[in-house]
């Protein structure tokens, strides 16, 4: 939670997107009030001492995160959508992390000062005048009438920032790491290593020998129980979503050239370009009266006392400067916008945009599918709303998954019998419920043709019903024979090459054999890495994990094998020497081992104090109201 609080408040005008997350209106009815009130949660949809998220909020957040997504989106999202895609669920628990720490910090007294609101609001360069650089009253109220917020609202919501910011600098602020764990730190990260290696293939060692039909029989009767097959479950599953009604909808060209005609400038226009006057002065005050003069219509070209005037055309993304950005390409920007003056490298600069040139924009052929599929996603999404209805009613009604399928008009997939972990008996593994992680459990304690709970997940529904039970059993030796002499074999190669390598490695650490001489015989050569190797470099070397452990977690002359990806072969590596880090790559180390273990302790922390924060306060959640609200998204399309 930390982490993620963290991230949202790291810069003022971040804070006014990220902290703006999405949650909805629900529909209340008089029960789920009357639990509310009697569970302490009053209208709020989530709730943590004093502080809460109310229905009105939660829309608020809706619409201001759809709208700055649609701000660079390709294609514009829905509520719906976003309630498909999850986005929904992810940002009421972001709203939830935020909550918490704002009741928590409430609950302990922390209460950003009006003194520490205004010093943040002068911070924020949105709200700056651009000839003072000081806070602008009209500009503030016009900025946060465009996020849809009033003063008030907006005050709260810095006040909120700080806090949150207060809570999570806290743990860290104070935190130095000992000399002592910087100095271990910096000898464990400076410390190098020497280490030589090679390939030994055992697959050409003789082949172990092939067991008789006697000690088939045998293995088969040591092993019964592990030969035991699972109980499995031949499952029958209905899973429905709005992709399933895209192709009963009916888009026609009329409605696509409509939409696009009133989308185009929006959706399909490539970025337009913009042309404007950049001059730089040598002080803050010739500036100011360029700036004057140039807002009152004059030629750029006329005013006199710039170091340098200069016609610019960019688009949006080719202008580094946020400020400069905004005011040449800003909602509502129009030929004749100023920006300045502002310092920049030691002149001043003022900006008047002079001309817009629109993108291109792509034809109606180009688009109309991409507006017909979302069109038809719009109009099924009403569909699948009406069948949600009908299954729920079937649901209720006590009808099975046959009858549930042909009320609502979606097929029911027949699986054939699986294990509690997705497997069939010849090892293919069953993945149409891998984001629905709870339903195979379930079916596993269902008698058979009982219906599952309704599994809502990735904008699906899925209902899972246990066709047929396979009891658990060993089968008849006649009918896995094959497969048991499979394992011997399997089983009797691996211990060869296993052996092998040990007689090897054996032979390396008596002393018996150079690691050369090894290598010869297993007909491979040495390799080495051309420089002592670090635990700071290592991967920046391209040390795979194992062969990094394994150098790094043995002392010096070691010598160990490790299997690779084939499993006939495996590394053989020798630890050849350790160095310690000398007085001066320990200088050099220094600053960073210490940051490293500060970072450490700050994390270590953070992690108390998260731990400490939701031991202290209890977080109320509505299920039913955010229930409600969903149900209010898709009722609305």
């Amino acid at each position: 939670m930390l982490a993620l609080m963290k991230k949202l408040t790291r810069s003022p005008l971040g804070k006014l997107v990220l902290m703006i997350v999405v949650v909805g209106m629900a529909l209340w009815g008089v029960d789920q009030i009357f639990n509310q009130v009697r569970s302490g949660l009053g209208a709020n949809i989530v709730s943590a001492g004093t502080r809460g998220l109310d229905p009105a909020d939660l829309d608020f957040r809706v619409e201001t995160v759809l709208r700055n997504v649609n701000a660079t989106a390709e294609r514009p999202m829905s509520k719906s959508e976003a309630l498909e895609q999850g986005l929904i669920d992810q940002i009421i628990e972001v709203e939830k992390a935020r909550i918490t720490r704002l009741g928590y910090g409430e609950s302990i007294g922390i209460s950003p000062s009006p003194e520490a609101v205004v010093e943040e609001m002068n911070t924020i360069p949105a709200f700056q005048n651009p000839l003072t650089g000081e806070l602008d009253a009209a500009i503030f109220r016009d900025r946060i009438a465009q996020l849809g917020m009033t003063p008030a609202q907006f005050e709260r919501q810095l006040q909120d920032d700080i806090l949150i910011r207060a809570l999570s600098r806290a743990a860290g602020s104070a935190v130095s790491a000992p000399n002592v764990l910087s100095n271990i730190q910096a000898n464990y990260l400076g410390e190098t290593r020497e280490v030589a290696w090679f390939f030994y293939d055992t697959s050409n060692a003789p082949a172990p020998a092939a067991p008789t039909d006697a000690e088939v029989r045998a293995y088969y009767d040591e092993h019964i129980e592990r030969l035991k097959q699972p109980e499995r479950r031949a499952l029958d599953v209905l899973r429905m979503s709005t992709d399933d009604f895209t192709g009963k909808v009916e888009v026609t060209d009329q409605e696509v050239a409509t939409v696009y005609e009133a989308t185009k400038s929006e959706r399909f226009a490539a970025p337009d370009q913009r042309t404007y006057a950049e001059l730089m002065f040598p002080s803050r005050d010739a500036a100011r009266t360029a700036f004057g003069l140039l807002a009152g219509g004059a030629d750029p070209n006329s005013v006199t006392g710039a170091n340098s005037i200069q016609l610019r055309t960019a688009r949006s993304d080719e202008i580094s400067d946020p400020a400069l950005q905004e005011a040449m390409f800003g909602p509502g920007k129009q030929s004749g916008a100023m920006f300045g003056p502002r310092e920049v490298n030691g002149q001043w600069m003022v900006a008047r945009l002079i001309s817009v040139q629109p993108g291109a924009v792509k034809p109606l052929e180009e688009v109309a599918e991409e507006i017909r599929l979302g069109l038809a996603r719009e109009r099924a999404q009403l569909l699948f709303s009406t069948a949600l209805e009908t299954l729920d009613e079937a649901l209720s009604a006590g009808h099975d998954l046959n009858q549930i399928a042909e009320d609502t008009g979606i097929p029911v997939f027949s699986i054939a019998p699986i294990d509690q972990n997705g497997m069939t008996e010849n090892g293919e593994r069953f993945t149409m419920l891998a984001d629905a992680p709870e339903a195979l459990p379930q079916a596993f304690r269902l008698p058979e043709n009982e219906i599952s709970s309704r599994f809502d997940v990735s904008g699906s529904v899925v209902l899972v019903t246990p066709r047929r039970v396979v009891p658990a059993a060993t089968p008849e030796f006649d009918v896995i024979k094959g497969r048991v002499r499979e394992m011997i074999v399997a089983e009797r190669a691996a211990n060869a090459a296993q052996a092998a390598v040990e007689a090897l490695t054996g032979q390396i650490r008596s002393g018996a054999l150079t690691l050369e001489a090894a290598a010869a015989q297993a007909g491979a050569e040495v390799d080495r890495l051309p420089e002592p190797v670090s635990r700071a470099n290592a991967q920046s070397m391209g040390i795979p994990g194992p062969l990094m452990q394994a150098t790094f977690n043995n002392p010096a002359g070691s010598v160990i094998s490790l299997p690779t990806g084939d499993g006939s072969v495996f590394a053989v590596l020798k630890v050849l020497s350790v160095t310690p880090p000398t007085a001066e790559a320990l200088a050099s180390i220094g600053t960073a081992s210490s940051a490293d273990v500060t970072n450490s302790l700050v994390s270590d922390l953070e992690a108390a104090v998260d731990d400490e924060i939701r031991r202290a306060v209890k977080v109320r959640e509505n299920a039913a109201a955010v229930a409600a609200y969903k149900r209010t998204i898709t009722a609305a399309q």
